[in-house]
C-alpha cells in the first residue's frame, strides 16, 4: 500500500508566509476602496458562520471610523501547521502587525496586533483562507461592540463598549456632550497656545473597556477621569494620539470639571503635535493644569488644595516635582500637580503667559543644546528660562516657595 508523502511545515513556510501576507494586504486594502465583499470574500473553516458576521461587523466600525492606509509591518508564526499530504487542509495561527491612520485626524501611522488563523493546503498555500481572527494586546475602538461615531469641526468622538450600566447616559448622550466639550476645550487650548489640535476622543462604556483601549489595567485607572495615549517617536511630533475617557471617574466630575479634564488632555494632544523633544512631566503637566484653569473662576487655594495639604504635612519643597511624584497610585500624584501648576502659574505672573508657551516651545525642540545635553529634558527647561524670561532655577524656585507660603496663610 503506497503512502502519501507528507509535507513538513518547513518544507512550505516561505510560501505559507508570502500567501498570509497577501492576504491580509488585500483584506485592509479592502477596507480602504470600501469594498465589504472582498473584506469577507476569504473566510472558510468550521468557523465561517460565526466568523463572517463579526468580521462585517469590523469592517463596518472601520469604515464609519475612517480608518485606512493599512500596512503590514510584521508577521510571526506563533503556531506551526502539522505535516499533512497534498490535498489535506491544515491550520496554523500567525500573530500580524500592521499600522493605519484615520482620515483627517492621523499624521503619523499608529500600530495594532492580531491573532488570526488560516487553513489551506500545503500544496496550494495561495488559495488560503482566513478561519479565525482576534485583537491581541489591546483593541481598537472598532474591535468593541457599540460604537456610535460623531465628527465636529474639532473633534471625532468615538462611543464604544458593551451594554451601558444603570442609569449611565447612553452612547448618543455621551459623543454628544463630549463633542460640545471637545469644542470648549479646542477654544480654550487655542486661546494659550495659538491653535488646537483636530482630535480622536473615545468615550467606553465601562472602565474595562477604558482601561483595555490603554493597555493598562482598570485598578490603575483609579481615579483617572481620561487619558491621552499615542506613539512618540524621538525627533518628531506626535500624529496619532487617542484621548480615552474613563467613565467611573467622568460621569462623578460636574460639568466645569468635565470641561477642566477635557483642555487638560486636549492642550497634551495639541502640544505633542507641535514639539519634538520631551520635557520634564512638572512642565507638561504644570502647563496642561494651567491651561485647563486659565477660564475657571476659583480661588487659587481650591484647586491646589491636595498640593498644600501635603506642605503642611510634609513642610516646603525645595525642588520641583520630580517625574516619580506623578506616577499612578503615588500619595503625592495629586499634590505633583497642584505644585506644578502654582510653578507654571509663577513664570506666567512674573512675565505673562505666552512667556510661559515660548519657555515651553524651546525647551521641548525649539532651542539648539550641545549634544551632551540632549537627553536632559531638565537642562533644556534650564536653558529655555535663560533664554526666554532671563531667569534660572533657584530664582524661579524661591519665588514659587514664596507663592505657596502665601496660599498657606
Amino acid at each position: 500500500m503506497l503512502t502519501t508523502p507528507q509535507i513538513t511545515p518547513e518544507q512550505w513556510v516561505t510560501a505559507r508566509q508570502s500567501a498570509v501576507e497577501a492576504l491580509v494586504e488585500d483584506r485592509f486594502i479592502a477596507v480602504g476602496r470600501g469594498d465589504r465583499a472582498a473584506w469577507l470574500a476569504r473566510l472558510g473553516g468550521t468557523s465561517e458562520a460565526s466568523l463572517r458576521p463579526s468580521q462585517a461587523a469590523v469592517f463596518d466600525r472601520m469604515t464609519r471610523m475612517g480608518a485606512g492606509h493599512f500596512h503590514v509591518t510584521a508577521l510571526r508564526e506563533t503556531a506551526a501547521p502539522v505535516p499533512a499530504a497534498g490535498g489535506e487542509a491544515v491550520e496554523w495561527d500567525e500573530r500580524v502587525s500592521l499600522t493605519y491612520r484615520l482620515e483627517r485626524y492621523d499624521s503619523e501611522p499608529r500600530a495594532f496586533d492580531l491573532d488570526l488563523t488560516f487553513r489551506a493546503d500545503p500544496a496550494a498555500p495561495r488559495r488560503l483562507v482566513l478561519t479565525g481572527s482576534r485583537w491581541s494586546g489591546r483593541p481598537q475602538p472598532w474591535d468593541l461592540e457599540g460604537l456610535v461615531v460623531r465628527r465636529t469641526p474639532t473633534a471625532l468622538v468615538l462611543a464604544v463598549g458593551g451594554p451601558n450600566r444603570p442609569n449611565e447616559v447612553n452612547h448618543v448622550d455621551r459623543v454628544d456632550e463630549v463633542g460640545r466639550r471637545a469644542q470648549t476645550a479646542a477654544a480654550r487650548v487655542a486661546a494659550v497656545w495659538g491653535v488646537a489640535r483636530p482630535a480622536v476622543w473615545i468615550a467606553p462604556a465601562t472602565d474595562a473597556d477604558a482601561a483595555a483601549l490603554l493597555g493598562r489595567t482598570a485598578d490603575g485607572l483609579q481615579g483617572v477621569a481620561a487619558a491621552t495615549d499615542g506613539p512618540l517617536t524621538p525627533g518628531r511630533t506626535a500624529g496619532a494620539d487617542r484621548i480615552v475617557l474613563v467613565p467611573e471617574a467622568w460621569t462623578s466630575l460636574s460639568p466645569a470639571g468635565r470641561d477642566v479634564v477635557m483642555t487638560h488632555e486636549l492642550t497634551h494632544v495639541t502640544v505633542r503635535a507641535s514639539t519634538t523633544r520631551a520635557v520634564p512631566v512638572w512642565l507638561s503637566e504644570g502647563f496642561a493644569e494651567m491651561v485647563a484653569y486659565e477660564a475657571v473662576d476659583l480661588p487659587e487655594a481650591t484647586v491646589v488644595a491636595p498640593a498644600l495639604e501635603q506642605v503642611r504635612s510634609t513642610g516646603l519643597p525645595r525642588a520641583l516635582p520630580a517625574d516619580t511624584d506623578f506616577q499612578p497610585g503615588t500619595r503625592s500624584l495629586d499634590a505633583a500637580y497642584g505644585l506644578s501648576l502654582l510653578a507654571l502659574r509663577t513664570v506666567a505672573d512674573a512675565y505673562g503667559t505666552q512667556a510661559v508657551v515660548r519657555v515651553y516651545r524651546e525647551a521641548a525642540g525649539g532651542l539648539d543644546l550641545p549634544t551632551a545635553r540632549l537627553d536632559d529634558p531638565e537642562a533644556a527647561v534650564d536653558e529655555a528660562l535663560r533664554a526666554v524670561v532671563h531667569t534660572s532655577r533657584p530664582a524661579l524656585v524661591t519665588r514659587w516657595q514664596a507663592r505657596i507660603r502665601q496660599l498657606l496663610r
